[in-house]
C-alpha cells in the first residue's frame, strides 16, 4: 500500500531538505515570516515557488493553494500553479491555469512560453506557435532558446527563417548557426551550410574546429575534394595557435586526425 500523500510530501522534504541546506535556511526564514503574517498570501507564494525549483511538487502545491485562498488573483500565482502543472506532466491542467494568468496580465511573457510549451505537450502546435510568436516579438531579447523552439514547430525552410531572425536579433548565436546548419543539410542545401560554418570559424578564436565540421559536412555531401581543403584549413589554423595550445594532448589528437583526413586519397 503506498503511503499517504502527506507523509510521502514530508519524506521527500526531508531528504531535500538534507540534500540542500541552503534550502533549509530559506524555507527557515520564509515560514518564520509566516508565523508572523500568516494571512499574507505572497510569501506562501515564495515558498510555493522555492518547493517547485526543487521539484517538490507535493509542498508547491499545497503552499499556492494556500495562497490562492487568501488572494485568488495574486500576482505570479496562477502563472506559477500553471508552470508546476507542466513540469508534474498535467497540460491540460497547465493551459486553463496559464489561461488565467494572461487574462490577469496580457504582457506575462513567461506565461506565454509556458502555455506554448503546455500546448506542445497537448499535441497543439499552432496553438504553441502562435504563444510563442507572442513571446519573442514582447521580448526585448529573447533567450536564443525560444527561437531553437519555435523553429522545432515548423517546416524546415520556414524554422530557417526563424533562427535567422534570432540571429539578426541576438548576434552570432553558436546553438542558432547549428541548428540552422542541420536543418540546411537536411534540405540539401550545402552550399548555404558550409557558408555558416566558414562564418563560425572567421569569428572564432578557435577556428579549427569549425573547419573541421565544415570538412565532415562536405564529406558526407560526397565532395571529398572540397571536404580534403576545409580538413587543410583546419590544419593551418592549429599551425597558428601558441606553441602550448598547439602541444596539448587534444589538440595534437585533433591535428593527426585532420592530416589523415586531408590526405590525399588514392
Amino acid at each position: 500500500m503506498s503511503l499517504p500523500r502527506t507523509l510521502a510530501a514530508l519524506l521527500l522534504g526531508v531528504a531535500l531538505l538534507r540534500a540542500h541546506p541552503e534550502i533549509e535556511e530559506a524555507l527557515t526564514r520564509l515560514s518564520t515570516a509566516i508565523a508572523a503574517q500568516p494571512g499574507n498570501a505572497e510569501l506562501y507564494l515564495q515558498r510555493g515557488e522555492l518547493y517547485s525549483r526543487h521539484e517538490d511538487w507535493v509542498s508547491a502545491e499545497a503552499n499556492f493553494l494556500l495562497a490562492a485562498e487568501l488572494s485568488p488573483r495574486l500576482p505570479r500565482l496562477a502563472q506559477a500553479r500553471g508552470a508546476l502543472e507542466l513540469a508534474a506532466g498535467r497540460p491540460a491542467a497547465a493551459v486553463s491555469l496559464l489561461d488565467t494568468a494572461l487574462a490577469l496580465d496580457p504582457a506575462d511573457t513567461a506565461a506565454l512560453v509556458l502555455r506554448a510549451r503546455a500546448h506542445r505537450a497537448l499535441h497543439a502546435p499552432a496553438a504553441a506557435l502562435s504563444d510563442l510568436d507572442a513571446a519573442i516579438a514582447r521580448l526585448a531579447q529573447p533567450p536564443p532558446e525560444l527561437f531553437i523552439e519555435r523553429a522545432g514547430l515548423l517546416p524546415p525552410a520556414e524554422a530557417i527563417r526563424s533562427l535567422d531572425e534570432g540571429i539578426a536579433r541576438l548576434g552570432p548565436v553558436v546553438t542558432l548557426y547549428l541548428r540552422a546548419v542541420a536543418l540546411e543539410e537536411s534540405l540539401g542545401r550545402i552550399d548555404d551550410a558550409a557558408t555558416r560554418l566558414l562564418h563560425l570559424a572567421a569569428t572564432s578564436e578557435r577556428p579549427e574546429g569549425w573547419h573541421k565540421r565544415r570538412g565532415d559536412l562536405l564529406a558526407r555531401a560526397g565532395r571529398a575534394t572540397e571536404a580534403r581543403t576545409a580538413y587543410t584549413a583546419a590544419l593551418a589554423a592549429i599551425a597558428a595557435l601558441p606553441e602550448w595550445l598547439r602541444t596539448s594532448p587534444d589538440t595534437a589528437r585533433l591535428a593527426a586526425e585532420l592530416t589523415d583526413l586531408a590526405a590525399p586519397r588514392p
